[in-house]
């Protein structure tokens, strides 16, 4: 029945917001606009990020927490170029890249190592940046 993750979608605080969350995510992190509809408080785009689309609205509320989703992640193969970019954009880095082993009990023993690192973004959603070694 499931066959992935379609998107993630954002709400911003008005159109101010929404030119900042465009910024942030086509120019600093690299993403493509893939379609746009609708202007002022009824702009909306939806961003390509290889496997999966984030969907941005201008005419969301800001709740000033992050809900029920703690944060999600984009599969990078440059997790240090992503940070430098983002801190680089004048935006928080709330964990330095680092390198992590996940000590799997299934399979029995593996290892999965991993580098990630995370930001905030612009309307204070947390994004972790994951790759795989």
């Amino acid at each position: 029945m499931i066959k992935g993750i379609h998107h993630v979608a954002l709400k911003c605080a008005g159109p101010d917001q929404f030119r900042e969350v465009m910024i942030f995510y086509t120019e600093v992190i690299g993403l493509t606009v893939i379609r746009t509809w609708g202007s002022g408080e009824n702009a909306a785009a939806m961003l390509g990020a290889g496997n999966c689309i984030v969907e941005v609205f201008a005419s969301g509320q800001v709740s000033g927490s992050t809900g029920s989703i703690n944060h999600f992640a984009f599969l990078t193969d440059d997790p240090d170029e992503c940070v430098r970019r983002v801190r680089e954009a004048g935006y928080q880095i709330t964990a330095e890249p680092k390198d992590v082993e996940i000590h799997q009990e299934h399979p029995e023993g593996e290892v999965y190592p991993l580098r990630v690192a995370f930001c905030i973004g612009p309307i204070g959603e947390e994004i972790e940046f994951f790759c795989e070694r």
